[in-house]
C-alpha cells in the first residue's frame, strides 16, 4: 500500500498546493528564460549577417578577430558562434517542460510502505530492551 501525500501552504486563510506554487513559479521562470534565450539566438544572427557584410567589425561584435589571411567570415564561424545560444535555447526549453510536468502533477507520491507484523514474545522483549538503551 503507497501513502500518498499533498503539500499545502497557508497564506492568509487560503489554502495553495505547495507543488502547484513552486510548479508555477518554475513555469514563469523558465518561459521568461526562453524568450531570453530566443532573443540572443536572433541578436547573434543579426551580428553574423552584420559580420558577413564587413568581416573588419567581428572584433568589435564577437571579441575576436579574423586570422592573418582572410578577408571573409566563413560558414564555420557563424556556426560556432551560433552553437552556444541555440544550447541555451533548448536547455531552457527542456527546462520548461520539466516545470510544465511538475506543476500538472497535482500530487507528491511518497512511496512509503505500511504493515503489520505479528512479534513473538522474544523478539518484543529484545525490542522493549533496545528501546530503554536508546533512552538513556
Amino acid at each position: 500500500m503507497s501513502m500518498h501525500r499533498i503539500f499545502w501552504l497557508s497564506i492568509s486563510g487560503k489554502r495553495m498546493h505547495l507543488l502547484k506554487l513552486a510548479g508555477a513559479f518554475f513555469v514563469l521562470f523558465s518561459v521568461l528564460m526562453v524568450a531570453n534565450a530566443a532573443y540572443n539566438v536572433f541578436v547573434t544572427v543579426d551580428k553574423i549577417n552584420t559580420a558577413t557584410l564587413n568581416p573588419k567589425m567581428s572584433e568589435q561584435l564577437f571579441g575576436w578577430a579574423l586570422s592573418a589571411g582572410r578577408s571573409e567570415f566563413s560558414s564555420e564561424d557563424a556556426l560556432g558562434i551560433l552553437l552556444a545560444p541555440i544550447a541555451w535555447f533548448m536547455f531552457w526549453l527542456g527546462i520548461a517542460v520539466v516545470s510544465l510536468i511538475i506543476y500538472q502533477s497535482g500530487k507528491v507520491i511518497v512511496p512509503i510502505e505500511e504493515y503489520e507484523q505479528t512479534l513473538t514474545d522474544r523478539h518484543r522483549q529484545a525490542f522493549h530492551s533496545m528501546v530503554k538503551r536508546a533512552k538513556r
